[in-house]
């Protein structure tokens, strides 16, 4: 699929975040399976990310990751978020940045847990 769009290049750096989601997240993100029509909340703040780091906005890219990394792992992810942001400008993909604010900072430094299974992927 990412070749079909010009950007088969991506995977590696796509892979370099879900690691640190899975090493460092505080909070569950939600994401649906390729086939799914909907995105959800955690998939459209992951685009405004991307979205901003193709404006060189960096600062509103790792305030976006912070609602679910702490600190250090917001500073890890910015590096192959810019990839992405390269990676689809490259290929024509310019992703609207809306400046929107994050969603959930009230729960940045909450610790949950979720089981696994849980609906928030699927």
């Amino acid at each position: 699929m990412y070749d079909h769009f010009r950007v088969g290049d991506a995977v590696p750096s796509l892979e370099s975040i879900i690691e640190i989601f899975a090493c460092t997240a505080h909070t569950a993100i939600e994401v649906h399976c390729p086939t799914c029509p909907r995105m959800s909340d955690c998939e459209h703040g992951i685009l405004r990310a991307i979205a901003a780091a193709q404006q060189q906005r960096i600062d509103a890219a790792r305030a976006q990751f912070e609602c679910w990394l702490p600190p250090v792992g917001a500073d890890w992810a910015l590096a192959p978020v810019r990839g992405l942001a390269t990676i689809f400008s490259m290929a024509g993909l310019i992703l609207p940045d809306r400046q929107a604010p994050p969603f959930g900072h009230d729960r940045t430094m909450a610790m949950k847990r979720w089981l696994v299974g849980s609906p928030t992927l699927h």
